[in-house]
């Protein structure tokens, strides 16, 4: 059946529409904070009658990627620069993927308008020196959009999908109260069944889940038998700014067994422009980059169990952040500080506007190291970084691991960290050159190797000229880093390889 067709059937239903998140309004202080803890009283699972769950179709292996899905493709359509707006805020996952030894298992947006289907999870497998899919289904609960992937040792799979309601939301949609299918976490088995499909709903009656992943991006973590999710969302309308909704963070933690909804309480961050999430062997961590209460990059696990990690300049609820989002890895062999934490920021103290100067300075990368018992950073860090945040004069504590310069006029963006043991972690970003208030020029995508302290390795490497995915993480894999990335015209998945050597490799499954 067409998929316009399709839609036509279920659009009361699921509320669907496909429109890029708009600018987000300032948020309110953190004493309206949502505190629902449902740690003792979990919510049970629940697969109403209404959501379909169907079984996979059969596929004999290889399976072309183009009989499944139209991949999106970061080459064509994700070409934002330092000088973009858009940048500021997270990008909505299109292409994720999960590692499962020398498995990977992929959750892709499927842009083909004459697919019954939205989305598509793969399994692919190493086979004459590359891989292929052995395993596509495309006939899943799925609703408008991917959210976040996972998967555990036995293979079972967990994905988020939720509804794209960005053009319908206002001051009176959506009326207050309990709304189905907004955002579902659903458990499949290696064969393909769906074991469990939950309504998050269901345990936020008192604030339900309004237009996931506005201005914003989302995250899915499995760990301890528990699955975590975090993304953004709006509030209830603000009648002192005409009804206008703030952006907030949502985080949700779920039995990964029983599917029951254990907490609905994370950590505070209004204006969550982007998010994070990481198990450390004994709890699932959060990182968001806010810009309203705190204006800061945070880390934690919950309300009152966090640190404010850098805090970024500016005015509160001042959308320009000038920082990007990198990703927060494991410190193996040092009892103290357990936690590596990578971003890129601007090295001046100079702030800027959305009219005439989006770019106050050359964008580095950094990163900071975090205590594992109170997300404290490391003061011995050798370098500082003083700027005003929301009206405080703050001393930032981390190590540069890039110095590009004012004059050069390179930035370093999507900056990305994969732990690969022993400490080593394989650092990657793009560089760009900016040439005036709207225009940028992409370089390419660089790698270094680093150690714990932030020690370079191995330098700065060019690796490809192809982008790196902006709102899709690299992976540990196969001893090294792993992206996938897809070609629109050609139908086809492509994933990009790093070793411990910084030997960069391709291998593109048609």
């Amino acid at each position: 059946m067409h998929k316009r067709i399709f839609f036509l059937f279920i659009l009361l239903a699921l509320s669907m529409s496909f429109t890029p998140a708009l600018r987000a309004q300032t948020d309110a202080p953190p004493n309206i904070r949502q505190t629902n803890d449902l740690s003792s009283t979990s919510v049970p699972a629940e697969t109403p009658a209404d959501f379909t769950v169907y079984l996979p179709f059969v596929r004999v292996p290889p399976v072309p990627v183009a009989t499944v899905l139209k991949p999106f493709d970061v080459n064509a359509s994700d070409l934002v620069g330092p000088a973009s707006w858009d940048a500021n805020y997270g990008k909505r996952p299109e292409i994720i993927v999960a590692a499962q030894g020398s498995t990977l298992h992929i959750l892709a947006q499927d842009y083909d308008p004459n697919t019954a289907w939205n989305a598509a999870l793969l399994r692919l497998e190493p086979a004459d020196g590359g891989y292929q899919i052995t395993q596509a289904l495309t006939r899943l609960p799925m609703l408008d959009r991917i959210m976040g992937l996972a998967v555990d040792d036995a293979g079972n799979r967990y994905y988020a999908t939720c509804v794209d309601e960005a053009h319908l939301v206002n001051p009176y949609y959506p009326p207050p109260g309990y709304r189905s299918n907004i955002v579902r976490v659903i458990k499949v088995s290696p064969a393909g069944e769906a074991l469990f499909n939950i309504d998050l709903d269901v345990a936020r009656h008192d604030a339900p889940i309004i237009n996931p992943m506005t201005a914003s991006s989302a995250r899915l973590a499995f760990g301890g038998n528990h699955i975590a999710l975090v993304h953004g969302g709006n509030t209830s309308p603000d009648w002192s700014i005409e009804g206008q909704r703030h952006q907030i963070s949502l985080f949700t933690e779920i039995d990964a067994v029983s599917g029951a909804i254990i907490k609905t309480q994370g950590v505070w961050t209004s204006h969550a422009f982007d998010q994070r999430l990481l198990f450390d062997g004994t709890r699932i961590l959060q990182l968001h980059l806010g810009d309203a209460y705190p204006r800061a990059i945070v880390l934690g696990r919950g309300f009152y169990e966090d640190s404010n990690i850098f805090a970024i300049k500016g005015s509160i609820g001042e959308n320009l952040t000038a920082t990007r989002l990198g990703n927060i890895a494991l410190i193996e062999q040092d009892p103290t500080y357990k936690y590596l934490v990578l971003f890129a920021t601007e090295t001046s103290d100079q702030t800027g506007n959305i009219f005439d100067s989006k770019i106050n300075g050359p964008r580095n990368l950094a990163i900071v190291r975090v205590r594992g018992d109170n997300f404290s950073v490391d003061p011995a860090l050798p370098d500082i970084l003083t700027v005003e945040s929301g009206g405080v004069v703050v001393t930032n504590r981390l190590r540069w691991l890039t110095n590009y310069s004012a004059e050069s006029r390179l930035h370093a963006e999507r900056p990305k960290m994969i732990g690969i043991g022993n400490d080593r972690y394989i650092v990657l970003w793009e560089e760009w050159r900016n040439v005036n208030q709207e225009t940028d020029v992409f370089n390419g995508v660089y790698g270094m190797l680093i150690d714990a302290q932030g020690s370079i390795l191995i330098p700065a490497k060019l690796l490809t000229t192809s982008h790196l995915p902006r709102g899709d993480d690299a992976v540990f894999f196969q001893n090294g880093a792993a992206w996938v990335t897809g070609d629109a015209a050609r139908r086809n998945l492509s994933i990009h390889l790093v070793d411990a050597t910084l030997q960069y490799r391709v291998v593109t499954i048609d």
